[in-house]
């Protein structure tokens, strides 16, 4: 169980590396191009817009995943549970 919370860890350090990466590397592009103050703030106002629609996307989607993973590992455990049980019926009887 320590292993899936490690792995979200993970996870979740890699998609923030992922969205700062993006986000420094579109400020430094749009605050380096020829245009007006005002087009510049425009352009990094879409793209923050964009990057925080990507990164609710995938906070939905990893959300989603872990959901999944959980019930997957409840329903696996309940049927161990259910078998361990049986067998030690099966033994005492």
């Amino acid at each position: 169980m320590a292993n899936n919370s490690d792995d979200r860890g993970v996870l979740v350090s890699v998609l923030a590396g992922i969205g700062m990466g993006v986000l420094i590397g579109a400020a430094v592009g749009l605050l380096l191009a020829p245009k007006s103050g005002e087009e510049t703030r425009d352009d990094l106002s879409r793209a923050v817009k964009d990057l925080n629609d990507k990164i609710s996307d995938l906070g939905r989607t990893l959300s989603q995943k872990v959901a999944a993973a959980s019930d997957k590992l409840r329903s696996q455990m309940a049927q161990k549970i259910d078998e361990v049980v049986k067998e030690e019926e099966e033994a005492a009887g």
